[in-house]
């Protein structure tokens, strides 16, 4: 598991600055910046906010808190006045697309949910914006926060419709995140044993081997989240938590050219609409530009956790500082990923923590992308089938730098599968899982 894996490097307190790897395409003439090698870590020396429009960040606030109404104008005399804020942030997203200029929106630490971030989808930014969570953390479900739980004979219910995935809040899994329950057929079935939901009609059951608390059970609804559609101008969020969404809990799909930037987030608990249909955590597509997160954490998606398509746009640009994504793929995903780059993306990961998704591969590498990782610990326990850490398909190219995996626990344990990729390492650390290459494919160092 990861404990064993975490701190096997040896560990360097000098500052080392690295080259990128050679016939590694990165375009350094649009998003050029240096990497360094620090205390055995390796960081860019990037500013995040200097990475989107500069207009952004001297242009108006509107500000968004619980107490606000959403008849207010947003506008304070200063950054940090809610004395006359809106309600919710879909409310701020008009009242700055009225402008007709870049924008900011400052989201007082609270909960929010259901509608409340894009108005189900319907509501969404027209300009460049940032979204900044102010005074704490800003929490966003896509569902409600406190349910008042009946006792049921065997179960505890509740009225809610369009429940798409049940959490327990109480119970955290090793890496801090909710744990699931299993839907189950019906009721009976739920009584049965603890660790179960079930829906009759619109009424919710669920059985935890006693009568949960308010809080202690997340319902993720059948609604859009953090879903942007037709934006297609900048966009930088930061300080924010997000959970549920059925096309993904931060979703962009917009053909465009500009940068998406996200810092200090979480993106968990994606619940599809359609069951058989599940989408990813974040999935980004079409941008021509550069998508960076900084200690960002994408996890328990329906499907893939980070997932990134240019369909044929080619341009794209990512990069992953700090971030992770555990225990990805239910509701019989399959071809799941934790972090997956496609088509003809240009990627770079560094100090990412990831593992423990089901049916697939945690780190894949797909057709004509290029991806460097440096840094980057993987877990892989794939109980279904076969437990892969690094896989490189088609004709994409993979480098992997002072990178460790732990492959485990499947049919087959793979800590590098090159089926027809490019494998290309240096102070690589399988601490389990062998290496296999086959179609063509290449394990070489550099």
């Amino acid at each position: 598991m990861l404990g064993v894996a975490v701190g096997l490097h040896a560990q360097y307190s000098a500052r080392r600055e690295v080259a990128f790897p050679a016939g590694f395409d990165w375009d350094q003439g649009r998003f050029g910046f240096g990497i360094a090698e620090v205390g055995g870590r390796f960081e860019t020396d990037l500013d995040p906010r200097a990475l989107v429009d500069p207009a952004i960040w001297t242009a108006p606030a509107f500000h968004v808190d619980t107490g606000g109404s959403d008849a207010n104008t947003g506008l304070g005399a200063q950054d940090g006045d809610f004395s006359d804020a809106k309600r919710t942030i879909y409310a701020a997203f008009v009242a700055g697309n009225a402008t007709g200029a870049p924008y900011r929106v400052l989201v007082k630490a609270g909960q929010y949910k259901e509608s409340e971030f894009t108005r189900n989808g319907n509501d969404e930014p027209d300009q460049p914006v940032a979204l900044i969570a102010w005074g704490g953390r800003v929490q966003y479900r896509t569902g409600p926060f406190d349910v008042n739980w009946n006792d049921a004979g065997g179960t505890y219910s509740a009225s809610a419709s369009a429940v798409k995935r049940v959490f327990r809040t109480d119970v955290l899994t090793p890496e801090g995140l909710y744990s699931e329950l299993d839907q189950v057929p019906d009721v009976a079935a739920c009584a049965a044993a603890p660790g179960r939901w079930a829906l009759d009609g619109s009424t919710v059951h669920v059985n935890v081997d006693g009568a949960p608390g308010p809080a202690d059970i997340a319902l993720m609804r059948g609604f859009h989240g953090a879903r942007f559609m037709q934006h297609v101008d900048d966009f930088y969020i930061e300080g924010f938590d997000l959970e549920g969404g059925i096309t993904g809990t931060l979703h962009f799909d917009k053909l465009s050219t500009r940068n998406i930037v996200g810092v200090d987030c979480t993106f968990r608990y994606s619940a599809p609409y359609n069951l058989g249909a599940p989408l990813d955590a974040v999935r980004v597509r079409r941008v021509d530009g550069l998508c960076a997160f900084f200690r960002c954490d994408a996890s328990f998606a329906a499907k893939d956790g980070w997932s990134f398509h240019d369909d044929g746009a080619e341009g794209m640009h990512v990069l992953l500082q700090d971030c992770s994504g555990w225990r990805n793929g239910a509701l019989g995903a399959t071809s799941v990923n934790a972090f997956t780059v496609h088509d003809a993306v240009r990627a770079i990961g560094l100090n990412g923590r990831f593992g423990l998704s089901r049916n697939g591969s945690e780190l894949h590498s797909i057709q004509d992308a290029q991806w460097w990782l440096a840094g980057t610990q993987v877990v892989a326990r794939d109980v279904d089938g076969s437990s892969v850490a690094y896989q490189c398909s088609n004709a994409s190219q993979m480098w992997l730098e002072r990178c460790v995996a732990d492959a485990a626990g499947g049919t087959d344990n793979f800590a590098i599968e090159a089926n027809g990729g490019t494998v290309s390492i240096r102070v690589f650390e399988p601490v389990s899982g062998s290496i296999e290459v086959y179609s063509g494919g290449s394990v070489t160092p550099f």
